[in-house]
């Protein structure tokens, strides 16, 4: 008769990993944290840079009313120097036509403040009951698809040759550091004479500057060669 064989508990193999982490904290203390298994580093905050919008400055209401408040008190200058303001019989009783306001510097350059000083003007030469004549009317009207009806242009060959006007209203503008001075003037269509004339200023403002930006100067036509032929005698 065979006896069973006794059984024995298995042992589990001793691990020296234990053993040799202790070894290395006795003799290598600053090595062996630097490579200890369970340290964590400590999560890093995230660094948000946060960038500050671009300010723009906005042209207020408070600037245009003020501009064309301006512009009002040009046009109240100009009428109270006519000799004769009546606008029937008057200095402009055979119309008036308003030109683009140029900068003093170059007469053959403008920008958006000349076009708008213009066409404020205009508005109050209207409103006093004058005489106005709009010299960009075209002979017809361009209509465009998706774009709209057009009336007015400064192609010279799709407006009117020949406007006949009694005076002219123009000026000039003259920007520095802080203020642009405007000055405006009517003169006589036949004689050339001045009617009147009149001054304003106003801030170099945000909204100023915006009229400014766009400047553009009258193509010029370059001159013709001049030759000179010695004369042998």
């Amino acid at each position: 008769m065979q006896l069973p064989k006794k059984q024995y508990p298995v042992r589990p193999t001793p691990s020296f990993q234990p053993v040799l982490v202790a070894l290395a904290l006795l003799f290598f203390p600053v090595q062996a944290l630097a490579f200890w298994p369970f340290t964590q580093d400590k999560p890093q905050k995230a660094v948000v840079e946060t960038v500050a919008p671009a300010v723009v400055p906005a042209v207020t209401v408070n600037e245009a009313a003020a501009l064309r408040s301006e512009i009002q008190g040009l046009a109240n200058e100009l009428f109270r120097n006519l000799a004769d303001a009546d606008p029937e019989n008057g200095d402009l009783g055979q119309g008036v036509m308003i030109c683009t306001f140029v900068e003093l510097k170059k007469l053959s350059r403008t920008s958006s403040l000349g076009r708008y000083l213009a066409e404020q003007l205009m508005n109050e030469m209207q409103q006093r009951h004058y005489e106005v004549l709009e010299i960009r009317k075209s002979q017809a009207v361009m209509l465009q698809e998706k774009r709209g009806e057009f009336g007015l242009s400064r192609n010279p060959d799709e407006i009117s040759q020949t406007v006949a006007a009694g005076a002219m209203l123009t000026g000039t503008y003259t920007p520095s550091k802080d203020s642009i001075v405007i000055n405006a003037r009517i003169i006589d269509n036949r004689s050339a004479k001045l009617l009147s004339s009149a001054t304003a200023i106003i801030p170099r403002n945000q909204l100023a500057e915006l009229l400014l930006a766009d400047s553009a100067s009258v193509r010029e036509a370059k001159p013709e060669p001049l030759y000179l032929k010695k004369l042998e005698l």
